[in-house]
């Protein structure tokens, strides 16, 4: 095939799909081996090593030329790496809290909770009938699948509300941000990976190493890295497997947004929930009856249609606006 032929360009797109599915899917399980089986639950620590290798891997792409290099001002540079540095922090904690279904599941509340927050900062902005009937059928799968868990608990419930808020706020800081400085997704991500890097290792040796009662504010284990002993060189392999997974997941993401639609990249998303959560059950999570098992994929079957509905109405939207 020639490299601009439909069968290329497709077999491209699968390729791109299928490297992210498997990064992405990955990665999620890997951080649940670390920290629940492993018992490596210095998050702070696993953190600035993949905001290391991120930023790493996007320095040598950017001296390729892959992208055009693009910087936030400072100030801002600053704060969008902190407001990432604890919405990847709290999804961490909310992963090693609770159940990966759960965990997983509950990020698909992330959509409504985007426009929530919008409402209360004042962005007046106008949601069509069809858009909240979609936000409306996400919650419901949402409460289904949620109820059918066995092992949700205080604390990773806790974990996973700030989860859901950090990662929404972020989300909104970072869009704004990008339009406001008019730079690209992979521009803005470059632009803070040296700032998260050294916020990450300033928290992990303030955490980890030299006051682990900190940890106790965002309800982690006060526990130290310098008095924890690795199981087994088998620790270690699944510490750089994660790093390495963290490049994998970066490369397939810039890779699978440019390849393709809005629509798509919010099926291949939900793609990943299904198998998290199918995974999740396979290797971490207790066991229960089949009509409770029934029950939860039918909640996530339920929410994947409303989230899915919403990219469907929103982008078709979006297409009536520049008509």
């Amino acid at each position: 095939f020639t490299h601009s032929s439909p069968s290329a360009r497709v077999m491209s797109v699968l390729f791109a799909a299928s490297f992210n599915i498997v990064s992405s899917v990955s990665i999620i399980l890997v951080n649940k081996q670390i920290a629940s089986v492993c018992g490596f639950d210095f998050i702070l620590t696993m953190l600035f090593l993949n905001f290391l290798t991120t930023a790493t891997l996007l320095e040598g792409l950017a001296a390729l030329r892959w992208f055009e290099k693009k910087h936030l001002p400072t100030r801002e540079r600053w704060i969008v790496a902190g407001m990432a540095l604890s919405t990847v922090l709290l999804n961490n904690c909310s992963n090693e809290a609770n159940s990966v279904g759960f965990y997983q599941i509950t990020k698909l509340l992330i959509i409504p909770t985007v426009i929530g927050l919008e409402r209360l900062q004042g962005r007046r902005a106008v949601y069509s009938q069809k858009v909240i009937l979609s936000i409306v059928v996400t919650g419901v799968g949402v409460a289904l699948a949620t109820v059918s868990d066995f092992e949700v608990n205080v604390r990773g419930s806790i974990l996973a509300l700030m989860s859901i808020i950090s990662t929404a706020q972020y989300q909104i800081w970072q869009g704004s941000k990008q339009h406001e400085h008019g730079v690209t997704p992979t521009q803005i991500t470059y632009s803070v990976a040296w700032p998260q890097s050294c916020a990450g290792l300033v928290c992990a040796l303030l955490a980890d190493v030299w006051l682990p009662q900190v940890k106790v504010l965002f309800l982690m284990r006060p526990s130290t890295l310098l008095e924890h002993k690795l199981s087994g060189q088998g620790d270690l392999y699944w510490i750089v497997l994660c790093n390495l997974l963290a490049v994998c997941t970066n490369i397939s993401v810039y890779g699978l947004i440019g390849k393709t639609s809005p629509i798509t990249y919010q099926v291949v998303g939900q793609l990943k929930t299904v198998m998290v959560v199918a995974f999740g059950y396979i290797f971490f999570d207790v066991r229960v009856p089949w009509q409770w098992l029934l029950l939860r994929f039918t909640g996530v079957a339920i929410a994947i249609v409303g989230v899915i509905s919403y990219a469907i109405i929103k982008n078709a939207e979006a297409k009536d606006k520049k008509t």
